[in-house]
């Protein structure tokens, strides 16, 4: 008779730990997302915050369209590294791997300084500093990887801005 109870005992603990898992629990509604149809997606347009209203930034844009480059749409610099005040990067003629890089430093940055002696600038990656090929216009940095496969040409460009 001890073991009928045991054996009810465990089987009505095991039931408790079911229904206290059990997968019908009442949840919150799930909201309804609006659907996207192509007509809204076809009108939304990248902007890349505090880089629009830049005028080198629209320069470079345009000079390299001029001079006959496919570039694309501003996308998300690495601000943190460069440790700038804004940024943005371009694909030129299709070259995601490399794109170039425009970022706005501080007028009062040390590195500036440094950018012109060197023409280097230290970048920061993860703890490790590391020093970056660029050009410099006023308080703007301008990095293309040298790999990139129309860098004489585009630096050719960015050097008549």
């Amino acid at each position: 008779m001890k073991k009928w109870i045991l054996y009810a005992v465990v089987l009505s603990c095991l039931s408790v730990a079911l229904v206290a898992c059990s997968d019908k629990e009442e949840a919150a509604p799930k909201e309804k997302t609006p659907e996207l149809t192509p007509e809204i997606l076809e009108e939304e347009e990248i902007i890349v915050p505090a880089v629009e209203d830049e005028k080198i930034f629209q320069e470079v844009v345009s000079q390299l369209e001029v001079a006959g480059f496919t570039v694309s749409e501003p996308a998300e610099a690495a601000i943190d590294m460069f440790r700038a005040e804004s940024g943005m990067t371009l694909n030129i003629n299709g070259d995601a791997l490399l794109p170039l890089h425009l970022y706005k430093l501080d007028p009062s940055d040390k590195r500036l300084e440094i950018v012109d002696e060197t023409g280097n600038l230290p970048v920061y990656i993860g703890s490790k500093t590391e020093k970056l090929a660029v050009r410099r216009i006023d308080n703007f940095i301008i990095h293309l990887h040298k790999g990139h496969p129309d860098y004489d040409e585009i630096m050719k460009v960015i050097d008549k801005i």
